[in-house]
C-alpha cells in the first residue's frame, strides 16, 4: 500500500511473521469453488457464442476496471464507478483522462494498464513467475513515479523511487495512534523470502490448484513481504490477475469503494483466517465474470439503429435474511429493473410509425425460474413495442422477480421473462445495505438488450405485415 514507510531499525519495527506455505492455505481454503466454477462455465458459454472480438473487448474493459482502480486504492487520485465504467468502455473517455482528473492521474492509470497487459501475456504464454517477471510488473507499474514518502526520525521525506528494485529501507507502516507496526518483512529477509515465494507459485501443489487459490495466495502471501519500496499493492493486484487471467480468463478487479473489505479481509487473513480473502477474492472474480458476460451478450445483440433504419427504408420501398426482507429486497431490485427500462425507452426516442409503453403489470404468466419463487407481491413490469398501420405489429414482454428457493445454489435474485428465461441475477451483496453501483450497470445494460430485442422482434413482423399487404415482395 502507498501508507508512508518508517526507516528505523528501532523496537517499533516490529517483528515478520513469514508468510504461510501454500500448503497451510489451502488448509483453511473452504470457499465454494462450485459456484465459482458454475460462473466460470457460463464465461465460456458467452465466449463461444460471440464474436472473439466482443469478447476480446469486453475483457479489454475489464483490464481497464482493474487498471484505473488500482491506483485509487492506493490514494493516489480519487474515482467513482460512473468514472471507471465511462472511461473503460469509451475510447474518448480513456484518451482524455487529463481533462476528467489530471496528467498524473492518466500516467498512473496508463502505467497500471500497462502492467495488467504485461500480465495478460505472461498468463496467455504460460510464462513462469519468477522473480525477475515480478521485478518488471514493479517497474512497469511505478512507470511514472519518481519518488515515494519515508517517515524518518526527524520527520517526512521523500527519496527517489527505485523502480523493479526490492527496499533498501524498511517500509513497516507505523501506527501514529497506537504507535504499533505492521511488521513486513526486512530489507535482509527480503530477498530469501522472494525466493520462496516464487518457490511455492512454482511448486506441483501450486500448480494443480483451483485459481482462486492460487491468486488469493500469490496476493497475500507478496503483501505479507511487501518487497518494494512503494506500490507493492499495485503490484500484488496485478500479480494475482496472472492466474485469474489464465482461469476463467478475467483480471482481479477490486474497485476503490471496495477497499475497506478488502483491507478487512487481508487483517483477517493476517489474524489466521485465511478464507476471508480468499472468500474476498472468489466474489470479486464472480462479480466481474458476471460483468463481463453482460458485456459480450450485450454487443451480441444487433444494434437498434440497425432494425430502425431497415424498417424505415422498407417504409420508403428501399429496405439470509427474513422472507419479508428478502421480497422487500425483490421488490427494489423490479424497481430498479423498471427504472432501467424506463430510462432506455426514453433515450430511445422512438418514433412513427413505431411506439413504447413500460408499466407495472397485475398479471402472472408463465413458470417461475427453476429453483426460485415468484415474489407475487411484485408488481410485474411490462414493455410493449408498437407499430402502427399499415405496418401492424404489436410485442408484449413481461417480466418477473423471484427470490432463490433454500436449495438452490446461486444468486438470491433473478428477473426473468415469461418464457422463464432469466435476464437478470443479483447477489444479496447487490443489494444491500445499498444497491451497489455494479448491479445498476447490469440492469442498464440487460434493460438496453431486452428493449432492443424486443424492437427488433417488433420490426420484423411489421415487416411480415407489410409483406402480406404487398408493399414489399
Amino acid at each position: 500500500m502507498t501508507d508512508p514507510t518508517r526507516a528505523s531499525s528501532s523496537p517499533l519495527e516490529g517483528v515478520y511473521t513469514p508468510f504461510p506455505s501454500f500448503s497451510e492455505w489451502l488448509a483453511s481454503f473452504d470457499v465454494d469453488v462450485e459456484l465459482f466454477d458454475s460462473f466460470a462455465a457460463r464465461l465460456t458459454a458467452a465466449k463461444e457464442s460471440s464474436t472473439p472480438e466482443s469478447m476480446n473487448r469486453a475483457i479489454d474493459i475489464a483490464t481497464k476496471w482493474a487498471a484505473i482502480d488500482t491506483g485509487a486504492i492506493e490514494g493516489l487520485y480519487d474515482v467513482d464507478r460512473g468514472f471507471t465504467f465511462s472511461v473503460a468502455a469509451q475510447a474518448a473517455a480513456w484518451d482524455n483522462i487529463h481533462i476528467a482528473k489530471d496528467d498524473y492521474t492518466e500516467r498512473a492509470i496508463k502505467d497500471a494498464l500497462e502492467a495488467y497487459e504485461f500480465v495478460l501475456d505472461a498468463a496467455t504464454h504460460t510464462l513462469p513467475v519468477t522473480e525477475v517477471l515480478i521485478k518488471r510488473i514493479h517497474e512497469i507499474i511505478c512507470a511514472s513515479q519518481d519518488e515515494f514518502t519515508v517517515i524518518t526520525a526527524v520527520g517526512p521525506q521523500k527519496q527517489e523511487m527505485p523502480k523493479g528494485e526490492y527496499k533498501r529501507h524498511a517500509n513497516s507502516p507505523f501506527n501514529i495512534a497506537t504507535e504499533t507496526v505492521h511488521a513486513y518483512a526486512s530489507v535482509l529477509d527480503t530477498p530469501p523470502e522472494m525466493t520462496r515465494l516464487v518457490g511455492e507459485l512454482n511448486s506441483d501443489a501450486f500448480a494443480e490448484a483451483h485459481p482462486v487459490a492460487q491468486a488469493s495466495y500469490a496476493h497475500y502471501a507478496f503483501v505479507c513481504i511487501h518487497p518494494f519500496a512503494d506500490g507493492n499493492g499495485r503490484v500484488s493486484r496485478a500479480l494475482a490477475s496472472i492466474y485469474l487471467y489464465r482461469a476463467p480468463g478475467v483480471p482481479l478487479v477490486i474497485f476503490a469503494d471496495q477497499k475497506n473489505v478488502y483491507i478487512d479481509s487481508l487483517e483477517a487473513a493476517d489474524a489466521g483466517r485465511h478464507r476471508a480473502f480468499s472468500q474476498f477474492v472468489l466474489d470479486r472474480t464472480i462479480d466481474t465474470m458476471q460483468l463481463v458476460a453482460d458485456e459480450t451478450r450485450t454487443a451480441a445483440v444487433i444494434p437498434l439503429s440497425t432494425r430502425i433504419d431497415g424498417l424505415n427504408a422498407a417504409l420508403l420501398g428501399a429496405g439470509g435474511l427474513p422472507h419479508d426482507d428478502i421480497d422487500a429486497l425483490a421488490n427494489l431490485l423490479m424497481r430498479e429493473f423498471l427504472a432501467a427500462i424506463q430510462n432506455v425507452q426514453a433515450a430511445a426516442g422512438l418514433s412513427a410509425p413505431l411506439s413504447s409503453e413500460v408499466a407495472n403489470y397485475s398479471g402472472h404468466g408463465g413458470s417461475s425460474a427453476p429453483g426460485y419463487r415468484d415474489v407475487v407481491s411484485s408488481p410485474a413490469t411490462q414493455l410493449q413495442i408498437r407499430s402502427a398501420a399499415p405496418a401492424t405489429a404489436a410485442i408484449a414482454v413481461t417480466y418477473y422477480v423471484g427470490v432463490a428457493r433454500p436449495s438452490t445454489r446461486g444468486a438470491e435474485f433473478v428477473i426473468r421473462r415469461t418464457d422463464s428465461a432469466i435476464v437478470v441475477e443479483a447477489f444479496l451483496r447487490d443489494l444491500t445495505p445499498v444497491v451497489t453501483s455494479a448491479l445498476r450497470y447490469r440492469l442498464e445494460l440487460a434493460a438496453q438488450r431486452e428493449f432492443n430485442v424486443t424492437v427488433a422482434d417488433t420490426v420484423s413482423r411489421a415487416e411480415d405485415e407489410l409483406r402480406s399487404k404487398g408493399y414489399l415482395d
